[in-house]
């Protein structure tokens, strides 16, 4: 699971809303739907995480972080060979 919690956390630490995001930042696009996304932890374009590392001055490993599925599963990575 792909959780947006680092970016919840860097807008709080640094006083930025989702108003100043939608309006303030129009240049990218930013429309309350697509804030809304991320808010909740649903998916978005990377255009959407680019204009947010331009806005913020960060990188997308300070925007998200992964969390294993919750199911139990292990999943080993599929052997691909490039051959």
């Amino acid at each position: 699971m792909i959780s947006f919690a680092p970016l919840r956390k860097m807008l709080q630490e640094r006083h930025i809303t989702t108003y100043y995001l939608r309006n303030k930042c129009g240049n990218y696009n930013l429309d309350s739907k697509t804030i809304q996304r991320f808010m909740n932890d649903q998916s978005v374009s990377t255009n959407t995480l680019d204009a947010l590392c331009n806005i913020l001055h960060c990188e997308v490993g300070d925007l998200l972080e992964f969390y294993p599925d919750s199911n139990g599963r292990s999943e080993e990575p599929p052997e691909h060979k490039l051959y």
